[in-house]
């Protein structure tokens, strides 16, 4: 009996020993544990980091290589082509003007627009000639491919004979070892980098890209053709984009109490879409915020005539909420 009273403390001990040397491996092993967590983490960081400066390294290159690409393309160029309002082609030596024929004009027009592929003959005598005796397109066509080509004569003079257009198994295309700067496919480049800068966080970088497209949006596409049903789809494609490009100048302006540029922005929209409610709210805030409280009603009360007469319909309510908080002298 005495001998099983001192064994108890004993068996106690080794029991206390045991839970200790468990909760101290327990314990090892949520170090271990966290150690390989942070581990993992830390590699997920350097892995993170890495694809950030290699994605870094690529934007730098690809900078380089425009900038590059883009000082190559001033020396090489031989035609400067605006579709941005008027047509016009220019060359090292001033404005192309001695057209042969205005169908020698429209065909260069329609090349333009497809430049990055083949126009079947079909196609060309179709849109430029429709409705005409077959055999007298073909000739009408083969009479303005020429007086093209005498146009712009003076252009390709010492390039051995080049030609801008050429045919490839009856089929008519732009010749690509011509370099050709086109100012609708500047401004959709810039339009294109502004948005990728701006998914990526680069508000000013974006900002200045939206700032050079504004600056070669000199008109509509071939303001000069608006009967051209050929013309219709590109040029509402590139309104609607440099309408998007004016309201985000127009907000980015906004943010930065600069009230000036952007009541220049939003007058722009109004001119291209008189029909615009976001554009005239700005107004209303930037001269409100101004001190100019007046013009902000007369602005509200010229949105409120354009929308009854153009579509019938009153202006929409977060415009009428602008146009009572101004009665009511409040800060918009």
């Amino acid at each position: 009996m005495e001998r099983e009273v001192q064994s108890l403390p004993l068996a106690s001990f080794e029991q206390t020993a045991q839970r200790d040397s468990t909760s101290v491996i327990e314990l090892l092993q949520s170090m271990q544990n966290d150690y390989q967590h942070a581990k993992r983490q830390l590699e997920q960081v350097y892995r993170i980091f890495d694809e950030r400066e290699a994605l870094v390294e690529k934007q730098i290159r690809s900078a380089i290589d425009t900038v590059d690409s883009r000082s190559n393309l001033r020396r090489t160029t031989c035609l400067w082509i605006y579709c941005l309002g008027s047509f016009e082609v220019r060359c090292s030596s001033g404005k192309v003007e001695h057209w042969r024929s205005l169908k020698a004009k429209s065909l260069l027009k329609f090349m333009i627009s497809q430049r990055r592929g083949t126009v079947p003959r079909d196609v060309l005598i179709e849109t430029l000639w429709p409705n005409t005796d077959p055999d007298l397109a073909n000739n009408n066509l083969k009479a303005a491919v020429y007086a093209l080509r005498q146009a712009l004569s003076p252009v390709f003079e010492d390039r051995n004979g080049v030609s801008l257009i050429i045919t490839v198994d009856g089929n008519y295309m732009i010749n690509q070892e011509v370099e050709l700067w086109v100012d609708a496919e500047e401004f959709e480049c810039h339009w294109s980098a502004a948005w990728y800068l701006e998914k990526q966080g680069n508000k000013a970088g974006a900002v200045r890209e939206y700032e050079a497209a504004d600056r070669l949006y000199r008109g509509n596409h071939l303001e000069d053709d608006l009967y051209e049903e050929w013309t219709l789809l590109r040029r509402e494609a590139l309104k609607d984009t440099y309408l998007t490009i004016l309201g985000k100048l127009g907000d980015y302006s906004m943010e930065a109490s600069d009230y000036e540029s952007a009541i220049i922005y939003c007058q722009k929209i109004i001119t291209k879409d008189s029909c615009r409610e976001d554009a005239y709210r700005r107004l209303m805030r930037s001269y409100s915020r101004l001190g100019q409280r007046n013009r902000a009603i007369q602005w509200y009360k010229l949105c409120d005539k354009t929308i009854r007469t153009e579509l019938d319909l009153p202006p929409d309510h977060r415009t009428t909420a602008l146009y009572n908080q101004l009665l009511n002298d409040e800060p918009i």
